[in-house]
């Protein structure tokens, strides 16, 4: 009997515990990984039964299940789908990651969208998961190494300064090379040139996307080829980038705040003379120079003052993102505002970002909808003199830190800034004046003082509105209209003191000036969308655009100023004064049309075809017709692939693309403004500048681009390959004329470039297990980048004016754009050497002497020639560029290491001509000055110390492999379980640290092998290297919390 009791206790307690667990519900939230935010509509589904429930409209679930090896299956469109066991858990919370693999991913296409299946063109993307791994400053910062194809360059270290973007090689010699950007549906232009004031604040121009708050980003996607392009027109040739800010979503409201905090400093230090060395050198070249030695104890002078740790700093970037977002079926909205004080590593730079971001939508009616994005910025700025050609006065900050003797303290004894590059005596004393002529290197100011002493400054302000309506007339029939604004003002000042002034009147000097720019948008298109018979797709649209662009400037200066008290407020208590204003308007009247046909999702065609008008170009000439074709065809769907478990399509394109930005008066006859004293008086006229033409017309690019997406073991790797050729005719070429025409320049329409090359996008998933994911993206491409025609020239000599060297850049047909010329060095003078046979400059004065550099005689004649004894000596523009980005998820962890790099280019290191330059004067590099040549140590890389001055030859010894790989960063993150945070009401904490430019492998001797001399607009002044501002590496501490 009390057996039968204890087996029927034991059979009551399993059934009731069965029975109870059948009873047991299992409720929590589904959010985004990304940004927190609950995913309404979520199937969770229970495997391998019939049980299933949705997420309500704040993410929320409730399920019941039957066993604790119950398995969820949680699902959303767009995101992975995960599956997980219940356990003993009665609470599970689960936050899903975008899934960016999947063929239906919607990518934008201009005036529209497509999934990515059905793409015909080649267009790269970047999502949500992507941007938020990156701590970036600006928004293009995105893009370097993570796009196939586009060649990103910091043009200088310079908070706020813009940035170089080439989307499959430069096209152009004098127009621009510089994408067109289109924002939440509006086309906006980041030419520096054209949004800057440009001439007054020292240093490099503005990046308009400096603007933009790179937390407001919800994706970017990249436009490349002619098929993907041709409905933007004369404005695709140099390739799209659409970027899409962050919109509201259905559900409650979400509080998102972001911070963190930089440190900053140069990542390169020159290694230059200390004081008893730089004294050492001092004496040494005073005396082969024939005079007696100046120092009789270098050695008292000890280490001296590094210019470069005076004038570099840790800087410090703080950082505040806040922003809320939410709505419902009909209203949705998105509010973010953004503050960023980030100081340069420069002192007395800095650069101040105040953002304020409202995306409206409403849905008025079931047809009927309205979208509004309005954003406005400002930014506050003080700048550094940078990237200066070289030529006597001020020079570059940077330089000056480089070059500048070593013995000079930075205060003299009475306590003021040493104003000057002066000799010091042998008892360390000097005359800090600037009246002082006895000076190391002449008019060449103290970089401490230049920066402390001098107000260089600007600030920017843009506001950018854009209204869009849709209205669905009929049925598959949407008519869209846009109006949009896009305006800006740029204040910028000067003001330099007397102290800073070594002209002969020793005077202040003062400038102001201020741009004020608008670019008016009015847009409507027409879009038909259908289906017929389930195997019959057609997406047409129509549309026309009108966009108006309009710029005044008004400008003053002073010169030798009553008083210094108020600085450059006050221009008219000056005793000289100037002013002036200038005017640009444009316009531009586009007819554009697509017609996209898909048969059985199978075949896909699309046409596109634009027809633009342009105010600048000249009569009969100002509207062009810009068509494109392309084709891809679905492999994966025929009947032979449905069983092979792998995704195949080709895709084929051609079109025909315009380039239109060149200054907005080209076509038509240009002034400018002389002064001239007649019997004392001052006269103003005006000269001709460039004479009118009449015939000037577009650039036209025709690209053709032929591609392949392959996914292999259920999407867990992804490789997209494109080959491409782009030929540019009818290029915008300014050229100067015979003087004896009145004028200087002309543009007019002659020769050819063609860009060529392969580019490879692979995505891998190689780990995808509950708790560890390993995620790889790698990124690859080459370009060969060749002139074809220059319209009957035999070449084009270019190269700005750097140290007084001009010409060394030189265009050619066969050759690159922005390829170096010059002469071949031959090595160091020797004692054995025999003068009669060393070739000769007209300038050497009869013999070379010992111990100063030969000059290879390419044409034998024994004379040395510009004409015929120079040769080209490399390319500026890389031919290959990569990245390699990895992704590790451990639990709550996150680990994200990405490389980035280029090869196939070269570097012309200008710092080096006065670094190696042993005259005694400035200071130089340590290596050149250690490993000189001597009677007794009879070097074949640098030349004898010796006063005087040297004819700066530009050769191949200035010439450097510019090829990099760079960590560009590691970012260590780590977000709390929502399990211990969703009673506290908190959606999302994360925790991060960032490393960014941790280390260059280069073989480049210069500070940083990323280098833009000429700024952003650089095709004729690429791969130059001298004063810029140094790129920085940083340290970056930061916390995320959504509610």
């Amino acid at each position: 009997m009390k057996l039968k009791i204890i087996s029927f206790t034991i059979l009551f307690a399993i059934i009731g515990n069965v029975w109870a667990f059948a009873q047991t519900q299992v409720s929590g939230t589904v959010t985004s990984k990304e940004d927190g935010q609950p995913l309404p509509g979520t199937n969770i589904l229970l495997k391998n039964g019939s049980a299933g429930a949705t997420t309500d409209f704040d993410g929320k679930y409730k399920i019941n299940v039957t066993s604790s090896e119950a398995v969820l299956v949680f699902s959303f469109q767009g995101y992975q789908t995960q599956e997980i066991a219940v356990g003993s858990r009665t609470t599970l919370n689960v936050q899903l990651e975008e899934d960016i693999s999947r063929l239906d991913e919607i990518v934008l296409i201009g005036y529209g969208s497509s999934k990515r299946k059905d793409l015909t063109g080649s267009i790269s993307s970047i999502k949500a998961a992507d941007i938020e791994s990156i701590k970036a400053t600006t928004a293009d910062e995105f893009m370097q190494g993570r796009v196939s194809g586009l060649l990103l360059t910091q043009t200088s270290g310079q908070p706020g300064a813009s940035t170089s973007i080439r989307i499959r090689g430069s096209s152009s010699i004098n127009a621009g090379n510089e994408p067109l950007y289109v924002i939440d549906g509006f086309p906006v232009d980041n030419n520096s040139d054209v949004v800057s004031v440009g001439s007054v604040a020292e240093g490099p121009n503005l990046n308009a996307l400096s603007t933009l708050s790179p937390s407001d980003i919800q994706s970017i996607d990249v436009l490349k080829d002619a098929s993907a392009t041709a409905i933007y027109g004369s404005r695709g040739a140099n390739g799209v980038i659409i970027i899409t800010t962050k919109r509201g979503v259905n559900g409650k409201a979400q509080i998102n705040y972001d911070t963190y905090v930089s440190f900053n400093e140069v990542a390169k230090k020159l290694d230059v003379l200390n004081g008893s060395q730089f004294a050492y050198y001092v004496n040494e070249a005073e005396y082969n120079g024939g005079q007696p030695r100046r120092y009789t104890d270098p050695k008292g002078f000890g280490n001296g003052t590094d210019w470069q740790d005076e004038i570099f700093r840790t800087a410090v970037i703080k950082n505040h993102d806040l922003s809320i977002k939410g709505g419902n079926d009909n209203v949705r909205y998105a509010i973010s505002t953004s503050y960023m004080d980030q100081e340069g590593t420069i002192i007395e730079t800095n650069f101040k970002r105040y953002n304020l971001r409202v995306n409206l939508d409403f849905k008025a009616s079931e047809k009927l909808s309205i979208e509004n994005s309005f954003s406005v910025n400002r930014s506050d700025y003080n700048t550094a003199r940078t990237n200066t050609d070289g030529g006597l006065g001020v020079s570059s900050a940077v330089t000056g830190a480089y070059l500048f003797n070593p013995l000079l303290p930075v205060f003299d004894s009475e306590g003021k800034y040493t104003k000057g590059n002066f000799r010091v005596d042998d008892n360390g004393d000097f005359i800090n004046e600037i009246s002082n002529t006895n000076e190391q290197i002449e008019n060449f100011a103290s970089p401490v003082a230049y920066q402390k002493l001098l107000n260089s400054r600007g600030r920017a302000t843009r506001l950018l509105e854009n209204l869009s309506i849709k209205w669905e007339l009929v049925p598959k029939l949407t008519l869209k209209g846009n109006l949009g604004a896009d305006f800006n003002i740029q204040e910028e000042s000067l003001f330099r003191t007397a102290a800073l002034d070594f002209g002969n009147e020793g005077s202040a000097f003062g400038s102001e000036a201020k741009r004020v720019s608008n670019n008016l948008l009015a847009e409507a298109t027409l879009n038909y969308v259908s289906t017929f018979n389930d195997v019959h797709s057609v997406n047409a649209l129509v549309g026309t655009s009108i966009q108006d662009f309009k710029s005044e400037e008004l400008n003053a200066l002073g010169q030798d100023f009553f008083t210094e008290n108020f600085g450059g407020n006050s221009l008219n208590d000056s005793e000289s004064q100037g002013a002036g204003t200038s005017l640009i308007e444009s316009r531009l009247l586009s007819y554009f049309g697509r017609v996209n046909y898909a048969f059985k999702d199978k075949y896909i065609f699309t046409l596109t075809g634009r027809v633009d008008g342009s105010s600048k170009f000249g009569p009969g000439n100002k509207f062009g017709f810009f068509p494109a074709a392309a084709f891809a065809w679905n492999v994966s769907d025929e009947d032979f692939m449905k069983n092979s478990n792998v995704y195949l399509k080709f895709r084929l394109g051609y079109g025909v693309i315009g380039n239109e930005t060149i200054p907005a008066y080209s076509a038509q006859s240009r002034f400018g403004t002389t002064y001239g004293y007649f019997n004392d008086n001052l006269a103003v006229g005006i000269y001709p500048i460039s004479p009118a033409n009449t015939d000037l017309k577009w650039e036209r690019t025709e690209q053709f681009n032929a591609g392949i997406d392959v996914r292999l073991l259920n999407d867990n790797i992804n490789i997209t390959a494109d080959v491409y050729r782009k030929d540019t005719n009818d290029l915008l070429l300014g050229l100067q004329i015979p003087s004896q025409t009145g004028s200087i320049t002309t543009i007019v329409n002659a020769g050819s470039v063609r860009n060529q090359g392969v580019e490879l996008a692979i995505n891998t998933s190689n780990i995808n297990t509950e708790n560890f994911k390993w995620d790889t993206n790698i990124t690859a491409a080459y370009n060969k980048n060749e002139i074809l025609d220059l319209g009957g020239l035999d070449d084009i000599q270019t190269g700005a004016n750097i140290l007084g060297i001009t010409g060394w850049q030189k265009l050619v047909e066969g050759g690159e754009v922005g390829a170096f010329y010059g002469y071949v060095s031959d090595g160091i003078m020797q004692l054995d050497d025999t003068p009669a046979n060393t070739p000769l400059f007209a300038t050497d004065g009869g013999v070379v002497i010992p111990g100063e550099r030969k000059y290879k005689d390419l044409n034998g004649d024994g004379v040395l020639d510009a004409e015929n004894d120079r040769k080209f000596l490399g390319n500026p523009i890389p031919e290959y560029t990569f990245g390699f980005n990895n992704n590790f998820s451990w639990k709550g962890f996150d680990l994200n290491i990405f490389m980035q790099g280029v090869a196939g280019n070269e570097i012309a290191n200008f710092n080096r001509v006065n670094l190696e330059d042993l005259n005694g004067r400035n200071n130089v590099l340590l290596e050149a000055f250690s490993n000189r040549w001597t009677p007794i140590n009879p070097s074949n890389t640098y030349t004898r110390a010796s006063t005087g001055v040297r004819t700066n030859r530009f050769s191949d010894i200035y010439i450097e492999d510019g090829s990099y790989l760079r960590l560009k960063s590691v970012t260590l993150a780590y977000t709390i379980s929502s399990q211990f945070l969703s009673k506290l009401k908190i959606n999302k904490v994360k925790i991060y640290v960032t490393g960014k430019n941790l280390y260059n492998f280069t073989n480049y001797t210069g500070v940083d092998p990323e280098v833009s001399w000429g700024g952003q607009n650089n095709a004729l002044s690429a791969g130059a290297d001298f004063g810029g501002y140094p790129l920085s590496k940083s340290y970056l501490l930061g916390f995320n919390v959504n509610f």
